[in-house]
Parts: C-alpha cells; sequence; structure tokens
C-alpha cells in the first residue's frame, strides 16, 4: 500500500530542500517499480487562484492540491524558509494540530521550525533548522532547545537544517519504511555527479543506520565526529542532542555494548590512525587535531587500542 505524502510549500521556501525530498521519494519509487509514495503539493494560501507558490529564488512550482488533502495524509512535509518566524496561517495551525494529535509523521524542512514552534508542536522537544535563523528562533522561542545536528528526530516530528541535510532525513525516513538495506540502494543513485562521492554517501547511510536503530544514539555519533579535535564532556553532548546522560549510557550499552566515552575515544583514535597513516603531521598535532590533552596521554590510548605505539605504527 502507497504511503501518501503532502508537501505544504509556504511562500519563499528552499528549492534545494523540496527538490531533494521529492528526488529521494521518487527514486525509491523507481527502485522498487511500484509507487511506494504518492505525494501532493499543497499551499495554506486559500486563494482558488493560487497555482503555485514561488520559491526563495523566484521559480515557481504548481500546486496539485488543496490543504484539506493533508488531513488524510500519511506524511506531511512543509517547506518554509524565507519570512518563517512571522508566518501565520490558522487553516495550517489547525491541520498540523490535529495530524500531531493522530501521532502522523510531521516534517520541517529548512526554517519551518518556526511554524512547529508557533503552533506548540515542539513543547519539550529539540530541533534542527537552518543555521542562518538560529539566532532568531533562540529569541522567539528560548525554552527550545536547538540541536547541532544536520536533523532532528523527536517522536512523530521531524526538523532538517535544510539544504542537502534534507537526503539524510530522507534516507532516515525511508529506511523506517522500507527497512535499512533498502536506503544503500537509494544512497547509491545520489553519489558523485548528483549530490556527494562515494565515501560522503557511505558515511551517510551509516549515520542514518545508527538513527534507525536509535536517533539518540545516531545523533550522538553525528556530534562526536564533527568534535573529534575538541571534545565534548557526556552530559554536554547528552544535553546538545535533547537527551540525558543518563538514557545515552543505555542507549550505547544496548546497540554497542559499551559507553559513550569509550566509544568517543575510539572514534578519535580512529581519525588519528588514519592521521598518521596519510599526513605528515608530527605526533603532536595529531594528538591536538584528535582531542588528546597531551602527546603522551594520546600514546597511551593509542597502544592499548592498536597494540604499538603512534611512533611503531608510523615506521611500518
Amino acid at each position: 500500500m502507497s504511503i501518501h505524502v503532502s508537501f505544504i510549500l509556504l511562500p519563499g521556501f528552499a528549492l534545494t530542500s523540496f527538490s531533494l525530498a521529492i528526488e529521494a521519494l521518487s527514486v525509491a519509487n523507481q527502485l522498487r517499480g511500484e509507487a511506494l509514495y504518492e505525494f501532493t503539493i499543497c499551499s495554506p494560501e486559500s486563494s482558488p487562484h493560487l497555482n503555485h507558490i514561488i520559491s526563495s529564488n523566484g521559480v515557481p512550482v504548481e500546486v496539485t492540491a488543496s490543504l484539506d488533502s493533508c488531513y488524510q495524509s500519511d506524511l506531511v512535509f512543509i517547506a518554509g524558509y524565507q519570512h518563517c518566524a512571522r508566518y501565520h496561517n490558522e487553516a495550517l495551525t489547525h491541520l498540523l494540530k490535529q495530524l500531531n494529535r493522530q501521532g502522523r509523521r510531521i516534517v520541517s524542512l529548512s526554517s519551518a521550525s518556526f511554524i512547529l514552534a508557533k503552533c506548540g508542536l515542539l513543547q519539550g522537544k529539540s530541533c534542527t533548522l537552518v543555521p542562518e535563523h538560529l539566532n532568531i528562533f533562540a529569541e522567539l522561542y528560548p525554552q527550545i532547545a536547538l540541536q547541532e545536528n544536520l536533523y532532528t528526530v523527536t517522536d512523530n516530528i521531524f526538523t532538517s537544517a535544510g539544504g542537502t541535510a534534507t537526503l539524510d532525513l530522507m534516507l532516515y525516513l525511508i529506511g523506517q519504511d522500507q527497512g535499512r538495506d533498502f536506503i544503500y540502494q537509494v544512497s547509491q543513485q545520489f553519489m558523485q555527479e548528483r549530490v556527494r562521492s562515494s565515501a560522503e554517501m557511505q558515511t551517510t547511510c551509516q549515520q542514518v543506520s545508527l538513527r534507525i536503530k536509535s536517533p539518540s544514539l545516531g545523533a550522538a555519533v553525528e556530534l562526536m565526529k564533527k568534535h573529534l579535535d575538541n571534545p565534548y564532556p557526556i552530559a554536554t553532548l547528552a544535553k546538545r542532542i535533547g537527551t540525558t546522560q543518563r538514557n545515552l549510557e543505555m542507549v550505547f550499552q544496548k546497540y554497542e555494548q559499551t559507553t559513550p566515552g569509550r566509544y568517543y575515544i575510539q572514534l578519535r583514535l580512529q581519525q588519528a590512525k588514519q592521521l598518521l597513516e596519510e599526513s605528515h603531521l608530527n605526533l603532536s598535532a595529531i594528538a591536538q587535531a584528535t582531542g588528546f590533552s597531551s602527546q603522551s596521554h594520546f600514546g597511551k590510548c593509542f597502544k592499548e587500542r592498536y597494540g604499538c605505539s603512534p611512533s611503531a605504527l608510523r615506521k611500518h
């Protein structure tokens, strides 16, 4: 049975986010040879003469359905970018509140987190949006935690930083519906000339797989990899992804059979090993680049992990 998807476009939406989302669903349909996803494009504006919405770069996109059709959707995207902080529409607010009560999946692209916050759908949750609007959001909604991650998953609410981060979120959503193995097939279509290199897509798929296991696990590993040179304390890491240290420890133990701290050190040591093998940086610089307070501490941890000192590895 097809999954019914609605895209609600706000005036001045970001075309890149919307296009990547549509493309990912289309690729999924093509690979399976059936309509896994059926999607329509809607507008919250009620004018009968409005048959298209203008994106932030001036490109018009045709509206194919009314806002009322979204009540029957399984998955609803809100695409917004320009002027989202002050945008308000009563019909859209009513729709989103009802969909949320029913537990339908609601996805914010780019800066549409403003819309969800205004509707009260982010109470007690954290979210993501385009970096340039973070300060405005923090001023308007100081009680809502902002994440550094490419996208945020909280129950049935999904928020994205927009741009190519939309692809990461789409792979996660498709993985939820069709299984983790299928996302690797979809990702193959976005390599090299389309969006990213093979190595980048492999990393993306690994991240999505972790997210499907546990949103907290995937979000934590994403931030760990982003902050190898200046590691977050685990309590800070937990706060940044909208969870508790206790929950994070339980998640890592359940899925990775280790603690967040040990996992973090392993990531840093993997990076150090790669730098030793592929660069001419001296040991002190590598220690600093991977967040170790001293070269001696780095050497001790490295030997425990790999059975030889950093200098011995480099001689081989």
